[in-house]
């Protein structure tokens, strides 16, 4: 495969990327700007966004970097997670966040499961990680956690996002 093409090959994965970091950046943004008394819809479109995004390069990683198998446990597991909320927000139009209640940008916090539809389709091992390491915690959080998990993947050598995003001469 000739260098332009393998260029043009991982531009998609380079899009999604910057999609992500960027869709981080908008939610930040509705967190801090969020009132108590609004309705949470700014908060809950831009979540589902950053977990589109998310899910996205992450799925793209799966499938093909074949050097995957060797990236962060804990950090697979986040976004295997995030899987599952985007799921819920994408197929069942769950309201995956919720006000804690407080001040500061850990009042957002992920929905228990409890408090969302039944899934249509049975993911057990992508609900089993979202309870471990989303339900009831900080949204902003995890989506550091994910940020922090793309980060090593762009230093890990051989990782196609190290390619996709051009970290190969860090």
């Amino acid at each position: 495969m000739s260098d332009q093409h393998e260029i043009a090959d991982l531009m998609p994965l380079s899009v999604a990327y910057i999609g992500y970091a960027r869709a981080v950046i908008r939610l930040r943004l509705a967190v801090e700007g969020a009132r108590p008394e609004e309705d949470g819809i700014v908060v809950l479109a831009t979540a589902t966004e950053a977990l589109f995004w998310a899910c996205a390069v992450a799925e793209n990683l799966d499938h093909d970097d074949p050097t995957y198998d060797q990236a962060d446990k804990y950090g697979k597991s986040v976004v295997q997670g995030a899987r599952w909320a985007r799921n819920q927000a994408t197929h069942q139009l769950a309201f995956v966040v919720a006000d804690a209640g407080g001040n500061g940008l850990s009042r957002v916090v992920w929905r228990p499961v409890d408090q969302l539809p039944e899934e249509r389709q049975e993911r057990a091992a992508q609900r089993k990680q979202y309870r471990a390491n989303l339900e009831g915690k900080p949204i902003l959080d995890t989506f550091a956690t994910i940020s922090g998990f793309f980060a090593s993947e762009q230093l890990r050598v051989g990782s196609l996002l190290q390619r996709a995003t051009g970290s190969e001469s860090i």
